[in-house]
């Protein structure tokens, strides 16, 4: 629905052979929007799943890609973008997730009571490049304009919202849709290569494709002193169906004392 298939498209092809093209009549955002106008109730595992076989079931296939974007804010001012790409064989009856978090690099939403201040706010948000949307709550209803990705069509939007507005603010923020967030894109474009580079690794005992890491092993010991910290030690690489479990030594064998709960509580 919002040209997610873009992203994968290529390392699909590349190293699978495979197209990657959306379902006809696809419609995701009932399962929630980043625009509020319909709640976000599931998890992002969850939500993958339900647009994924919304998917297998618009398109009569077996396999079945879909991701899930959220954004959080626990670490202060910094904004943390959580990335989950899930694939389903349905023929062989299994899902593989990647999943991936990283700081956005994205100025969040902004309370504007003027034109100039909101396209202000939008350049630094990233338009024209990044698009944005506007929001206002009138009583009980929220209107919202999404896909504003010119100064121009921003400018008439605002004005005709900050008339309606009841105190005459409108609030301008990302437009946080695959299509029209280049950051998002990438983060969904890098998990399609880690995905299809998975499903091109058989598993060693059964040859059912995704082998890959399904778990970490931490506890890596401090520098300083010894005790183990949440530094991870080595990747679990496991098969989606059968019990095959490969543990995988990672090349760091301390960790820095400033992630020690014991040097640094």
């Amino acid at each position: 629905m919002h040209g997610k298939e873009k992203a994968a498209r290529e390392p699909f092809e590349r190293e699978l052979g495979a197209e990657v093209v959306a379902a006809v009549g696809l419609d995701t955002d009932q399962f929630g929007t980043f625009s509020r106008d319909i709640e976000r109730t599931l998890t992002p595992r969850l939500a993958a799943r339900a647009k994924a076989r919304l998917s297998l079931k618009l398109s009569g296939e077996h396999f079945a890609l879909a991701s899930e974007g959220s954004y959080s804010s626990s670490f202060g001012p910094v904004v943390v973008h959580n990335e989950l790409l899930l694939f389903v064989d349905d023929e062989r009856g299994f899902e593989l997730i990647e999943s991936a978090s990283a700081a956005a690099p994205l100025v969040g939403a902004r309370r504007c009571d003027t034109v100039t201040a909101a396209l202000e706010h939008a350049t630094r948000i990233g338009l024209p490049e990044q698009w944005v949307m506007v929001h206002v709550q009138v009583g009980s209803e929220l209107i919202v304009r999404k896909g504003l990705r010119s100064r121009d069509d921003l400018e008439l939007v605002v004005a005709s919202l900050l008339q309606a507005s009841p105190d005459h603010t409108v609030t301008v923020e990302p437009d946080l849709r695959a299509h029209a967030s280049p950051s998002r894109a990438t983060a969904i474009a890098q998990l399609s290569e880690r995905m299809a580079l998975r499903l091109a690794t058989p598993c060693p005992r059964c040859a059912t494709p995704g082998f890959g890491i399904v778990d970490v092993q931490r506890g890596l010991p401090c520098r300083d002193c010894g005790e183990p910290t949440r530094g991870i030690i080595a990747d679990i690489r496991g098969c989606a169906l059968c019990d095959r479990v490969e543990i995988v030594n990672r090349p760091e064998r301390t960790s820095s004392p400033e992630w020690c709960d014991a040097c640094n509580p």
